[in-house]
């Protein structure tokens, strides 16, 4: 037999997690997950783990919920805190880059100190196309556990730099992909970061033949500095849009 009040109090006890959870994520941050230490990740599911069992607990309050998360998050501001302020605090909660390829060689040693195999390291240098350790002149195991690593210069790509080939940069390349228009609407936001009006966005629009912004889907830069349209009736019939427009 289904108990009503606990399925009613089971959904106010999870939407009260939810939000409180947003919350807190939203004080403490964000990292890209690729970026995450082994302590991020810990704290990450130690306060997921939290909310979800005041979720299904009915026995545990929500005044509970509230403080256990509380402090949680007032301990992992403290941790970052001091991961910003203090080297040595740094290297202790965060750890610090490991040297583990060195000149070819695969310092073994090294690897033990960070409990990871030799096929493990391999599996990284595969991912990264390298197929033989000895092209590596350097390889470090960053703190969050990616490796990063320099290949031997005859092993290294050429790039243009290397064969003293200066390309100018379109100037708006660096905002590449920026979406200056979505469904219809300007981002001003992007408007300002890239810095230009909402007049030269116009004058854009029109050199494509566009008057109206309320038809496009999608306006964003490309990499020659140019923009890229998608109208809203790209996939329509033409038939239908000029009987529209009558």
């Amino acid at each position: 037999m289904i108990n009503i009040e606990h399925v009613y109090e089971a959904i106010w006890h999870t939407l009260i997690s939810f939000i409180y959870l947003l919350f807190l994520t939203r004080i403490m941050g964000r990292k890209q997950i690729a970026q995450l230490t082994f302590f991020d990740y810990v704290t990450g599911i130690s306060i997921g783990s939290i909310a979800a069992l005041v979720a299904v607990d009915q026995t545990i309050g929500l005044d509970a919920l509230i403080a256990s998360l509380s402090v949680w998050t007032l301990c992992m501001m403290l941790m970052n805190y001091l991961t910003k302020s203090s080297v040595p605090a740094r290297k202790i909660i965060d750890s610090h880059p490991v040297i583990v390829l060195h000149d070819g060689k695969i310092l073994e040693e090294q690897l033990g100190r960070l409990h990871y195999n030799v096929d493990d390291l391999l599996m990284q240098l595969r991912i990264r196309n390298v197929f033989d350790p000895s092209e590596v002149e350097l390889g470090i195991m960053e703190p969050n556990g990616e490796l990063s690593i320099k290949k031997r210069p005859q092993f290294s790509t050429v790039t243009n730099q290397d064969l003293n080939i200066i390309k100018p940069e379109p100037l708006a390349s660096k905002f590449t992909g920026r979406q200056l228009i979505v469904d219809g609407a300007i981002v001003n936001d992007e408007l300002a970061a890239l810095g230009v009006s909402r007049q030269w966005l116009v004058d854009q629009l029109k050199l494509q033949g566009v008057t109206d912004i309320s038809a496009i889907l999608v306006a964003c830069i490309k990499p020659d500095g140019t923009l890229y349209l998608d109208k809203k009736t790209d996939n329509a019939n033409p038939l239908l849009n000029q009987e529209r427009n009558q």
